[in-house]
């Protein structure tokens, strides 16, 4: 079995990346690095070549979806069974590697992702377009998920291009629509990630940055269901306001 594990790096050390530790310890795993770094003192392509990786720099922060076609470009010609996506800040434990082997590429597979707290975050459920929190997986009717230790049968990343209009949100349930829409089959992978949930933010221009970066990716995800966005823009507004105790984010344009 061929494994490709896709992880796209944000202003961080290799070494400071949990996920990047677990696959380059998989034998079997071929880890493609792509670099969204816009700080110039992080410089990974070395790191990466002593653990034996595939490196590929976006020359700054050009989005998720444009990564993600770049490096979904590079496979395409290689043969393989797998492509993984590995975010930056999740745990992979090793049963997740063993478990990924004994499965057939016939289908998308969705690891349980948690937070540090204990709340599970993907598998989702899509409710009229929307994702909401699950409070289990035998409770999803309409799965979806985050891209965090999300398993693509390879063929199907040969043939698919990421709509490069997200750049951060959305991009994995669009991703998933999309291949509903062809009938392809998602299961869920029984093994537990455990991620450090960037949408967190204790700093006010962060979450404001983080806030301007949801809203466009909203708005193009949903085109003329913008009432959508505006919907889903304000409860993320609500929720920044009490978790910064800070009441102007609500009048933040």
């Amino acid at each position: 079995m061929r494994i490709y594990a896709v992880m796209v790096v944000y202003n961080k050390h290799l070494s400071e990346c949990p996920s990047f530790c677990s696959a380059k310890s998989q034998s079997d795993v071929q880890l493609l690095v792509v670099d969204n770094s816009t700080d110039e003192s992080v410089q990974n392509q070395e790191e990466a070549r002593q653990a034996g990786a595939w490196f590929l720099s976006m020359n700054g922060n050009k989005g998720l979806s444009k990564a993600y076609n770049a490096a979904f470009d590079m496979l395409r010609e290689k043969p393989g069974d797998w492509i993984v996506l590995l975010d930056d800040d999740t745990e992979i434990p090793d049963e997740y590697w063993v478990k990924l082997r004994t499965e057939s590429p016939d289908a998308i597979l969705l690891p349980v992702v948690m937070t540090a707290n204990g709340k599970m975050i993907s598998p989702a459920e899509m409710k009229h377009d929307i994702p909401h929190l699950a409070q289990s997986t035998e409770s999803i009717t309409e799965i979806t998920g985050i891209n965090s230790g999300m398993a693509i049968p390879k063929r199907l990343a040969d043939t698919y291009t990421y709509d490069e209009r997200l750049f951060l949100d959305y991009v994995d349930h669009q991703f998933l629509k999309d291949m509903k829409r062809t009938g392809e089959k998602i299961r869920i992978l029984s093994v537990k990630l455990y991620q450090e949930f960037s949408a967190e933010q204790t700093d006010l221009e962060s979450a404001l940055q983080r806030l301007r970066i949801q809203r466009r990716d909203l708005h193009a995800y949903y085109g003329n269901r913008s009432w959508k966005a505006r919907y889903l823009v304000f409860k993320r507004k609500i929720r920044l306001a009490f978790q910064l105790k800070k009441p102007e984010v609500l009048w933040h344009g």
